[in-house]
């Protein structure tokens, strides 16, 4: 019989401290970067399949289909392996080789899909594999409103760290890739907190909802930060939780990571650095007794292969990364 594994346990809810700026906002993070295979994908996978087996949906021996810049393919081939399931992650070109070699070690299979298409061609592709493949399943985290359901659960979790400190949080902060992770959070904290701002923050070179707030025209371009700026607005972004929409370019997300290394000691990503640089610039302009709260989503090491934080894949497509 294979292994089941259980819920993802809570992961800490850290405060910054070596990066807090005097006079500025407290700063509280939850750092998913913690959990099994790196990254904040592990509590999305383990609950969809849970809930997919409980539906009678999915059963071992079936082969799961999914799209994936990395970590989400990850985390979905680690607990399907262990659960019986055959696995296969679309991913666009131009990876870090750290992300894609985590997903095989896991006995996954990655196919590629091209830099230019990036991962609306991946989706294209997975529901193509699927037509082609009889008894496979495409769980499709874009649109599974099981990812932002599972994202409850952390929500329920920073509440809880915010009632042990005897804090009430001001403003949640988060980038928007699938969209499930802001969702699910700002849904428990909104109910929760009623007063609460919640900010969703995009990458400048896909920020397909700062576009549409602000009536602008809406075009993708590559960029550095991986898990971010899918080319759209995803549809388990329940928009009605966003109270404002910030941008970060990919510099800010890579020098910030690095800081966070060196200065704090929370061994996280890029994507991960773009959340605190927000929540600082948010920080600044907010008086010292209130509380922002936000998300730290991977780990460090899937980066090393671009430590300079260059995708040279995308660079040699003629698009300039940030």
């Amino acid at each position: 019989m294979p292994s089941r594994q259980g819920p993802v346990k809570p992961t800490e809810l850290h405060e910054l401290t070596h990066l807090a700026e005097p006079g500025a906002a407290r700063i509280f993070a939850k750092c998913e970067f913690m959990n099994p295979t790196g990254s904040h994908k592990d509590r999305v996978f383990s609950y969809m399949l849970d809930e997919l087996e409980k539906q009678g949906r999915i059963s071992p021996g079936m082969t799961l289909v999914e799209c994936s810049t990395g970590n989400g393919g990850a985390a979905l081939s680690r607990v399907g392996r262990d659960r019986g399931y055959k696995i296969a992650i679309i991913m666009p070109a131009g990876m870090t080789e750290e992300r894609r070699k985590q997903i095989e070690t896991f006995g996954a299979t990655v196919i590629e899909t091209s830099q230019d298409g990036f991962l609306l061609e991946s989706e294209d592709t997975a529901r193509q594999y699927v037509a082609d493949h009889p008894g496979s399943h495409f769980l499709d985290q874009s649109t599974n409103e099981l990812n932002w359901r599972s994202w409850r659960s952390c929500g329920t979790e920073i509440v809880a760290g915010m009632t042990e400190r005897g804090l009430v949080p001001d403003h949640f902060i988060c980038s928007v890739g699938t969209g499930g992770t802001f969702t699910g959070i700002a849904d428990v904290l909104k109910a929760e907190y009623p007063d609460i701002v919640t900010t969703a923050v995009e990458v400048d070179r896909s920020a397909a909802l700062y576009a549409k707030r602000k009536g602008l025209p809406f075009e993708h371009h590559a960029h550095n930060m991986m898990g971010l700026g899918p080319g759209k607005v995803p549809s388990n972004l329940r928009e009605e939780l966003v109270d404002e929409v910030e941008l970060i370019t990919g510099d800010d997300g890579w020098t910030t990571m690095k800081r966070l290394i060196a200065e704090e000691g929370l061994f996280t990503g890029p994507t991960a650095g773009g959340n605190i640089f927000a929540a600082q610039r948010l920080a600044r302009t907010l008086p010292p007794e209130q509380v922002v709260v936000t998300v730290l989503f991977d780990a460090a090491w899937k980066y090393f292969s671009i430590w300079d934080g260059k995708y040279r894949d995308y660079e040699a497509a003629g698009e300039r990364t940030p």
